[in-house]
């Protein structure tokens, strides 16, 4: 599996001091929803970076303020952004951010964008915070303390009976993330054999997912800041996640193709999407 792929047995830090990072991360998170708070109110500006997606004022100020906030606390640990410069070092501890998941639809005024910090230790993802400002509602946990919705623990059950899937929704990225995956495919073969495929994108779809809205999330085409939280989000709220890529692909970019959700859901999924692979 490629690098950012949590392995069988991982090494995590103590209960109590992973306590202390996910404290400091929701704290983070009420000041990174109180900046775009502001931002909202007197404006901000936008264009479009060389791959054609759009960045915001907004986007570099939320980076600013978190890595500013880890650098007073954890300044020996690294740190991985979507919009600024990686700063490497030595440390166990690596911090990966997006500032703006679904900066299309900020643009847009559509309250479904988010903040998404993650926690990575000895190459393991082990916090996660995904903070949705618009709609007022914070995923968080990490690895042993589960995930929780604002302050609700969230536990993800299992459908009872395959014959159920039917009835589930299936939330899915972009066309658009399927066609650069190479998967154009296993998206007209998935909304030819189910009624009820929806594109809930960005880290709103994934919630819907940790909170058991949805019977899973495709989600193909994702950077390591888009994902990263919702590794650790998914297993401690119950949610079977696999990584679709095989162990050999080194596809541009180092992108990744993941589904998670309800266990059967998830296995009918795979089992979909290597039947077209196999076409």
């Amino acid at each position: 599996m490629n690098d950012y792929s949590p392995s069988d047995e991982i090494t995590v830090p103590n209960k109590e001091e992973l306590k202390d990072f996910l404290d400091k991360s929701i704290q983070i998170a009420d000041e990174t929803r109180n900046l775009v708070d502001q931002f909202l109110i007197k404006g901000f500006s936008h264009k479009l970076k060389p791959d054609r997606s759009f960045v915001t004022d907004v986007d570099f100020a939320i980076e600013e303020k978190i890595r500013s906030k880890l650098a007073l606390w954890y300044p020996s640990h690294s740190i991985v952004g979507e919009e600024l410069p990686s700063h490497h070092s030595e440390s166990d501890y690596e911090w990966i951010i997006d500032p703006i998941d679904g900066t299309h639809s900020f643009l847009h005024k559509i309250p479904l964008y988010g903040t998404l910090l993650a926690l990575r230790y000895k190459g393991n993802l082990v916090l996660g915070v995904i903070d949705l400002p618009g709609i007022r509602r914070r995923y968080s946990g990490a690895l042993g303390l589960g995930t929780w919705c604002n302050n609700t623990k969230l536990v993800v059950n299992d459908i009872d009976d395959s014959k159920m899937i039917e009835h589930e929704i299936i939330s899915v990225g972009n066309r658009s993330q399927f066609s650069k995956s190479g998967k154009i495919k296993v998206l007209d073969r998935l909304v030819k054999s189910h009624s009820s495929v929806r594109s809930y994108c960005d880290c709103f779809g994934h919630g819907l997912a940790l909170q058991g809205s949805v019977g899973a999330v495709l989600d193909p085409d994702l950077h390591l800041w888009d994902i990263a939280a919702t590794v650790v989000l998914a297993k401690e709220a119950g949610c079977k996640f696999v990584w679709l890529k095989r162990e050999d692909e080194s596809r541009k970019g180092g992108c990744y193709d993941v589904v998670f959700g309800k266990e059967k859901v998830v296995d009918w999924l795979v089992n979909l999407w290597n039947e077209v692979d196999l076409n």
